[in-house]
């Protein structure tokens, strides 16, 4: 297992995530005006990203034996729980670096 590949996939992946929300906002706002190109654009993008999402899951448990897998996982929801649950403009938040989950 390589931690630094992991890691490097993971950032990768944390990146196609945000691409992936700002593709979402652009199709969730459009409106009847929206021409159909720009609609179909963003459709698209998405769908390429999602496919790059799984591409990116499928290659980090290839490198992790299953029970490592399994922890990973429970970890990153853990984390992303935690994230959701606490305000981002408390003081001290999230200071200390941590893993950087799917």
């Amino acid at each position: 297992m390589s931690d630094s590949e992991i890691r490097k996939l993971k950032r990768k992946g944390t990146t196609e995530r945000t691409k992936a929300t700002r593709f979402i906002t652009a199709i969730n706002e459009s409106t009847e005006n929206t021409p159909l190109d720009d609609y179909e654009h963003y459709r698209g993008r998405l769908q390429e990203t999602l496919d790059q999402l799984i591409r990116f899951d499928d290659a980090i448990q290839d490198l992790l034996e299953y029970h490592e897998y399994t922890v990973d996982v429970e970890t990153c929801e853990y984390i992303n729980s935690a994230k959701r649950s606490t305000p981002e403009g408390e003081p001290g938040y999230w200071k200390k670096p941590g893993p950087i989950c799917r």
